[in-house]
């Protein structure tokens, strides 16, 4: 039993559904480990918000676990992230989702937005609780330091992770581009190959017909002596049987030439 190339490039590769699911693999951990770092940040938010511990820990699991949807909406999970970053919480949904955003197919005008609220979010938020800590007396640098740190922050958080996603997206389309460019060439030459298998059949065809032509009026025109020639053999037979013998001997050469130039013929048409 013999392989064929789609068979051989499965048993390399592995079933179709193999990409999806340890792409289904991932995401799983990484919604995990979301939701562990959401669900430990929950503890802090509880307390600063007045709220249960648990219901603290629920809230920052169930916006960490959004992650796992994230190649089928990134915007929503970005919108999540930025939800709860007044929380100081899920750090790693927001990375993630930002990239995940940058490197789908999405309009960069709404990349663009989406990048600038995670930005605007991230350096309020962080100015806020510097200015804090600076008030509490946690950090004795100068009111300089405020600023720097939440567009420090705010950009360290968004930026490399919108520019890779953007990087990744491109690189991806581009891949797929080419795969349709040869794709599109292959099929180009195998209609080309089929072209000018298309036209040697014509040409075979036509070389086949003159021949045949020819083979005919060959033929024709052997028989038609040979016939004029048996009648004088006829006619002469009685009269003259020495020039009836000669006769006779000229309509034997002339069969046997048209005997051999058919079976010439015949050769040329079996050879194709």
């Amino acid at each position: 039993m013999t392989m064929t190339g789609e068979d051989h490039s499965r048993a390399l590769t592995g079933p179709w559904w193999w990409p999806r699911r340890r792409s289904a693999v991932f995401d799983g951990a990484l919604a995990v480990a979301s939701a562990a770092e959401c669900g430990a940040e929950g503890l802090g938010f509880a307390r600063d918000a007045g709220i249960p511990v648990w219901a603290g820990v629920l809230f920052g699991v169930a916006a960490g676990a959004v992650l796992l949807v994230r190649r089928r909406w990134p915007v929503a999970v970005v919108l999540v992230a930025i939800a709860v970053t007044p929380a100081q919480m899920g750090f790693l949904l927001g990375i993630v989702g930002l990239y995940t955003l940058a490197a789908a197919e999405v309009p960069r005008r709404i990349i663009g937005v989406l990048a600038g609220m995670s930005l605007a979010g991230t350096a309020v938020v962080t100015f806020v609780r510097v200015r804090q800590g600076m008030a509490r007396g946690d950090l004795t640098l100068g009111d300089w330091f405020v600023p720097f740190a939440a567009v420090a922050t705010a950009l360290g958080l968004t930026a490399p992770p919108v520019l890779l996603g953007l990087y990744v997206g491109a690189r991806r389309r581009l891949m797929e581009s080419l795969r349709e460019r040869a794709d599109s060439l292959e099929r180009e030459l195998q209609l080309l190959a089929e072209r000018a298998e298309e036209r040697a059949e014509w040409a075979r065809n036509e070389e086949r017909t003159r021949i045949a032509r020819e083979m005919h009026d060959v033929v024709a025109h052997r028989v038609s002596l040979m016939v004029v020639h048996a009648a004088a053999l006829q006619a002469v037979a009685r009269k003259d049987p020495e020039k009836a013998v000669r006769n006779a001997a000229l309509v034997g050469d002339m069969g046997r030439q048209a005997l051999t130039e058919l079976r010439e013929m015949l050769g040329v048409l079996r050879a194709g």
